[in-house]
């Protein structure tokens, strides 16, 4: 820890509240601060809702007063003020970047010449590169390094975009933080639920699938409750979609949690069913927790954690009837569900801090 003390890392997030790869940017601060590095986080939104560690930088609440193109400008100008008086060794930009023009800028005027590491998470590129090839090459060739959050995500820009440099290094757990919020007291349901639990947006999570599949499922009939957890603009037309389909009195709504873990140890398994992710937290969460999951093998993340039999099961991408019979399978077989069961904390040892944190090591060394 003594060596990293003198290194001072930037990171940049949009936010660290309501949603995982702000969870994940949350936890990097604290794993980076608990190495010894001098850590500031620079948000660019009033949304703090994850523990962090390091000096916040809130760009919101410093702008409070202002709004339209000023606003903006003025978190251009604090950011950059900053970044220059701090002359911080290293940035790791983990928010998104959808507005390519806008990112070039910041990449030349805020960021300047410090090395610095972009992190991308999700599979779907379009929040983070230009529809055009020769401006994201030309964005990104010369960063001092790019990060995907899983192995098909890396594959997936370097050769979209012909570039060289790109590693994978996956988000990480808190076993022992994550095991005590376990242990919150909370009025859980009484019947037994699974779980589906994030964002409700439907293009990106898919909510009608996991609707149609457990409708045709026996899950209903046997008092198993569908559980969704979170808040989105599409919450109040799956709530339709859910009256539609005959199965409101099964599927129940619950808001946002910051802390959702109690209800994930407490759930027979839970559900992904994305059109694509990067990472997806939810994975390891829920198998930290010792609960599996029945997951579609979208890109990117689930078929690099989840392996059938041994954690869950992972279901052809899309394939409404298997993943109906999946969530059958976890209920209707025991010997099936409980060796899932066993399977669940074992599976993601690979993911725990101190095998992740090697891999930041490795890319922020000191530079004395």
């Amino acid at each position: 820890m003594q060596q990293n003390q003198n290194i001072r890392v930037c990171i940049m997030v949009s936010s660290l509240g309501m949603g995982g790869a702000e969870r994940s940017s949350a936890l990097l601060s604290r794993m980076l601060s608990d190495l010894g590095y001098d850590v500031t986080i620079i948000s660019i939104l009033d949304c703090i809702s994850y523990p962090y560690k390091g000096n916040l930088i809130n760009l919101e609440k410093l702008t409070a007063k202002q709004s339209g193109l000023r606003k903006r400008w003025n978190k251009f100008q604090i950011s950059r003020k900053l970044i220059r008086e701090n002359k911080y060794d290293y940035i790791i930009d983990a928010a998104p970047r959808p507005r390519w023009f806008r990112q070039w800028f910041i990449n030349t005027f805020v960021y300047q010449k410090i090395d610095t590491i972009f992190i991308v998470h999700s599979y779907n590129l379009k929040n983070y590169f230009p529809n055009s090839i020769f401006l994201g090459n030309k964005l990104y060739k010369n960063a001092y390094e790019l990060v995907g959050v899983s192995k098909d995500v890396v594959y997936h820009f370097k050769e979209k975009y012909q570039l060289q440099k790109g590693r994978c290094i996956y988000n990480t757990f808190d076993e022992n933080y994550w095991s005590s919020l376990s242990m919150e007291k909370v009025d859980l349901p009484s019947d037994p639920y699974i779980l589906s639990y994030g964002r409700i947006t439907d293009e990106t999570k898919n909510y009608k699938f996991l609707i149609r599949a457990y409708a045709s499922s026996g899950l209903p009939e046997k008092g198993v409750k569908l559980y969704i957890m979170g808040d989105g603009p599409d919450k109040q037309m799956i709530q339709n979609f859910v009256r539609s389909h005959e199965v409101n009195e099964h599927v129940i709504f619950i808001g946002f949690s910051e802390n959702p873990f109690p209800y994930i140890k407490n759930a027979l398994f839970t559900t992904l069913t994305s059109n694509y992710e990067g990472f997806p937290m939810v994975l390891i969460e829920s198998l930290a927790m010792e609960t599996p999951v029945v997951a579609v093998d979208c890109k990117s993340g689930p078929s690099e954690v989840i392996i059938t039999g041994n954690n869950g099961i992972l279901v052809p991408f899309k394939d409404e009837i298997r993943y109906s019979n999946a969530l059958n399978k976890m209920i209707n077989n025991e010997e099936f569900y409980k060796k899932c069961v066993n399977g669940t904390k074992k599976s993601i040892s690979k993911f725990k801090i101190e095998n992740i944190s090697s891999h930041w090591q490795a890319i922020l060394p000191s530079k004395n």
